[in-house]
């Protein structure tokens, strides 16, 4: 039986938005995924949310949403409904249960990328699942090369770099959108109704 590769895609999603969406749907056909799992952070370990963020069952249901505009993908509550901070690698041990025979696929940021060896049980990361981060210029490219390097010297690691459109603004940029009115820049279409019927962000 051939082996799958099974993406997880990770963040607070507070909100979801089309940044997520669009590296979503370029890491599924650039890594050819055969399912991509959405994993809303319960808890995450150091990052405070925000006040007004929506409740984790809120940003769930965003996600699942969006999801709904991603062919392949999926939403999993684990880490929502896993007591304690969300770390990745337990992230992964769990998934790895599940998925025994296939191969795991890590999406990432760029950013995060460069400093995933400073990340609880580094070690463990790697070892689990391969990495697919985003790329957005040349420069990002080539700074993700070297780390590569060293990742697959220092760890064994697999890298799948990803060129893809990311929004170039935060998370709490784009909270400011919202309140200013221009979420439907920003979200897709049916998270920026739920926004709207829900009241979030203002």
């Amino acid at each position: 039986m051939e082996k799958r590769r099974i993406g997880m895609f990770g963040g607070t999603f507070n909100p979801p938005h089309l940044g997520h969406k669009h590296l979503a749907l370029h890491a599924i056909q650039a890594c050819r995924l055969s399912e991509l799992i959405l994993m809303p952070a319960g808890i995450p370990p150091h990052k405070v949310m925000p006040d007004g963020s929506a409740t984790p069952e809120g940003r769930y249901e965003m996600t699942c949403l969006m999801a709904e505009e991603i062919p392949g993908a999926r939403v999993s509550r684990h880490e929502l409904d896993r007591a304690g901070a969300s770390y990745t690698y337990m992230t992964l041990q769990h998934l790895k249960e599940i998925y025994p025979e296939d191969e795991l696929v890590l999406i990432m940021g760029g950013d995060m990328f460069l400093s995933l060896d400073h990340w609880r049980e580094a070690e463990t990361i790697f070892h689990l699942a391969s990495i697919a981060p985003a790329a957005r210029t040349e420069e990002d490219i080539a700074m993700i090369r070297e780390k590569e390097a060293e990742y697959k010297c220092r760890f064994g690691a697999t890298i799948y770099p990803i060129q893809a459109e990311v929004l170039e603004m935060s998370s709490s940029q784009i909270r400011d959108a919202i309140k200013r009115g221009e979420g439907n820049l920003l979200l897709p279409e049916s998270v920026n109704r739920y926004v709207k019927r829900m009241g979030l962000y203002q």
